[in-house]
């Protein structure tokens, strides 16, 4: 029997093979690729902080035992450190004698109880999943408090802190937060000298020790922008404010921060104990 078009019908054939080939190929790779993201970033199905099968879906990998442990900045809260406030004031104790070069800090949670084990967990526990779950807090504390930016920038650790911890958890937090808020994020901070612990030291202290400390990058992309300056935990605002300053000579236009937990506010002696770094 004659076959109609001749080669043509052989060059569709051709085609045809040449497109399922390809189609194996592509869907491989794909397979191959969620394997990968699968080892990296395993699927979540337990809670974050006790490892117990979540049996419902959540706003966050938390089981309801565990969330209540966490305590929520949803109420009243200082207009310049974020921190919980049950009185009558608008600042804090710890914000009221004290000049900040940042505009404000709003946090997700208060750093006790489960915040304070999340923070651990992911800071020196090496479980980097759990920056999904601080971004997703920290982006839900980002539109309840009304914040607005145009560039995200995490605090820095220098060379020599982020070979020993492996990662810069305010980085991998400020990606998470990026990319759900779709606000772009950029290295524009440098920490060009290493500094003493700062949960050793004072308040005073901890601002003397971080002068200098930072250095800008990508001045050209941030002038007369609004920085969102993100971090794991705020304590009593030193390197908020170091790393405003050091923005600002880069002439942005304002600098916000956004940290995952503030702690809770203090007599000077007793928040000088709290960690920070």
């Amino acid at each position: 029997m004659k076959r109609e078009n001749g080669g043509r019908g052989k060059g569709i054939g051709t085609k045809t093979d040449a497109e399922a080939a390809g189609n194996k190929v592509r869907e491989f790779v794909r397979s191959v690729g969620c394997k990968l993201k699968r080892a990296v970033y395993p699927a979540r199905v337990t809670c974050d902080l006790c490892g117990k099968e979540l049996v419902a879906d959540t706003r966050y990998p938390l089981c309801a035992a565990c969330t209540e442990t966490v305590t929520f900045t949803d109420g009243k809260v200082c207009l310049c450190c974020g921190a919980p406030i049950n009185d009558e004031a608008d600042y804090c104790i710890r914000c009221q004698n004290t000049e900040s070069v940042f505009r404000l800090n709003r946090s997700a949670m208060v750093y006790d109880g489960g915040a304070k084990k999340l923070v651990y967990s992911l800071k020196f526990g090496g479980k980097k999943y759990i920056a999904k779950t601080l971004g997703a807090m920290m982006s839900d504390a980002f539109l309840r408090f009304g914040m607005e930016a145009d560039i995200i920038v995490p605090v820095p650790m220098s060379e020599k802190e982020v070979k020993k911890r492996g990662f810069n958890q305010a980085e991998l937090i400020a990606r998470e937060v990026g990319g759900r808020m779709n606000i772009p994020v950029l290295p524009a901070l440098q920490k060009v000298k290493e500094t003493l612990p700062q949960k050793e030291l004072s308040g005073r202290e901890r601002a003397e020790n971080l002068k200098g400390c930072f250095a800008v990058a990508y001045s050209d992309w941030i002038a007369g922008r609004k920085i969102l300056l993100v971090d794991d935990v705020f304590t009593t605002g030193a390197t908020a404010n170091e790393c405003a300053k050091t923005l600002f000579k880069a002439k942005v236009r304002q600098v916000s921060v956004l940290t995952a937990a503030v702690t809770k506010t203090k007599l000077p002696v007793e928040q000088s104990k709290e960690l920070d770094e």
